[in-house]
């Protein structure tokens, strides 16, 4: 059968699903904690990465398929080729393979304070979309769409307010807090490998999204005029980010290749960037019957946001094809963050994780089971927030399969439809706090092909 009835409809494929990406890439949080900062960090995971503890640093694929895209390090883009010579009548010598992949994740809730009170929230959205393109042995490119941070939450406190100090004028005042919106990022990355098990890459993307905070103040006594206040802060700024791995093989058994060890080292840098960004502030005071009454303040006004430096390695151990243990450790300077020339009361975080991946004989499997990719893995992190001097903590266990569909010899399509599950928690309840448990779900797609293979020559 031709080739390109099985390309076309791929190709098509992806850009519908990048169309829609683009147009649902903003998502809402509910969480308290997110109205904060720049929202609700999230983490730049694959379903690989996520199922592994969020770990990828010192990730890369190896030369048997299907390959997968790792976007914790940009170096990584480097590794799409498959190099053994294939039995056909072509003449090539190997084939590179182009990988994409999609991922929707959903996130279920549970809020709980010290007093007894608790809340639940669902919220799925589009977690990543990406595609790795291979132009050479040596070199890679990316191109992606992720999501940054996100905001949504919904407080409301209500307090008893004294008119002209008697008593007898008591009135209640009902305060409504509300967030809601994202920063996503468009990305194009490219790696290269100047010498044999060394590979650097750099991403550079574009930002953008709006964060919408408002305020809404009631009271229950008709002669005092309500105001609703709404402060929005819409980005759109480019940043980059780098990466580096470097490999050691240690056994060179090529009868027994699942005998062979290979130890890779890796490391990220983002450097700190100062986001154009837009501030609007708009307020009115407004009557019983939600009549605007008077504006009490309409302005706006251009300046940047600072994201500080965040740096990271990690390192990874492969045995053959069949095992692969990860470990990672980043942190990001949030002390030095200021937003629009002011400083926030933020720390430095960090985070650890560490990953397992089992695959019984990727090389030659005798039976289906023998081709299913598992997946364990553990994170542990401290948030930016240090509020009430209680720093969060948040900690995680994550669980993953990967199941091949179809022929997986490098001249088909591998593809493989992957789920993975992370439970967890965030926060604490004491010193007047919430604690966030949560249960994350993601599916995602891997589909590998050569759209762009042409004859190879060693």
């Amino acid at each position: 059968m031709n080739k390109a009835f099985y390309t076309y409809p791929a190709l098509i494929l992806v850009f519908s699903l990048f169309g829609a990406g683009v147009a649902h890439a903003q998502t809402s949080d509910i969480s308290p904690y997110s109205r904060y900062g720049i929202g609700d960090l999230q983490d730049q995971n694959s379903i690989l990465n996520f199922s592994m503890g969020g770990t990828g640093i010192a990730y890369h694929n190896d030369a048997n398929v299907p390959f997968f895209i790792n976007l914790k390090n940009p170096a990584s883009y480097a590794y799409g080729f498959v190099p053994s010579p294939l039995s056909d009548s072509s003449g090539r010598q190997g084939l590179k393979m182009a990988v994409f992949e999609a991922g929707l994740q959903d996130n279920i809730l549970s809020l709980s304070s010290s007093d007894g009170q608790t809340a639940n929230s669902n919220n799925a959205y589009l977690a990543y979309l990406v595609m790795n393109i291979p132009v050479s042995r040596h070199f890679g490119l990316a191109l992606g769409l992720t999501p940054v941070s996100t905001e949504g939450y919904n407080i409301t406190t209500n307090n008893a307010v004294d008119s002209d100090g008697i008593p007898a004028k008591t009135t209640s005042e009902q305060t409504t807090y509300q967030g809601s919106g994202g920063i996503s990022k468009v990305f194009v990355g490219a790696a290269y490998a100047p010498v044999k098990n060394l590979s650097i890459g750099v991403n550079v993307s574009y930002l953008f999204g709006n964060l919408t905070n408002t305020e809404e103040v009631n009271f229950n006594n008709a002669d005092i005029f309500n105001t609703l206040k709404a402060e929005n802060v819409g980005i759109h700024s480019f940043n980059a980010d780098f990466g580096i791995m470097y490999t050691v093989n240690i056994g060179k058994n090529m009868d027994h290749p699942e005998k062979n060890w290979h130890i890779t080292f890796g490391a990220t840098v983002t450097p700190s960037v100062n986001l154009a960004a837009n501030y609007n502030v708009f307020s009115v005071s407004q009557d019983a019957n939600g009549n605007n009454v008077d504006t009490l303040q309409d302005s706006g006004y251009v300046g940047k946001i600072r994201i500080p430096l965040s740096y990271g390695a990690g390192i990874t151990i492969k045995k053959g094809n069949s095992w692969t243990i990860s470990f990672d450790h980043t942190v990001q300077n949030w002390s030095q963050f200021s937003y629009f020339g002011q400083t926030e009361n933020l720390t430095n975080s960090y985070s650890y994780g560490v990953g397992v991946q089992y695959i019984p004989n990727k090389n030659f499997p005798k039976a289906y089971a023998e081709r299913v990719h598992y997946r364990i893995g553990y994170s542990y992190s401290l948030n930016y927030l240090d509020l009430n001097n209680t720093p969060l903590i948040d900690r995680g266990f994550s669980a993953g399969i990967g199941l091949p569909i179809g022929d997986l010899s490098p001249d088909r399509h591998p593809a493989v439809l992957n789920f993975a599950i992370k439970v967890g928690s965030m926060g604490t309840t004491t010193n007047n706090l919430i604690l966030q448990n949560y249960v994350q779900f993601m599916v995602g797609f891997t589909f590998n092909d050569h759209w762009f293979d042409k004859h190879l020559l060693y």
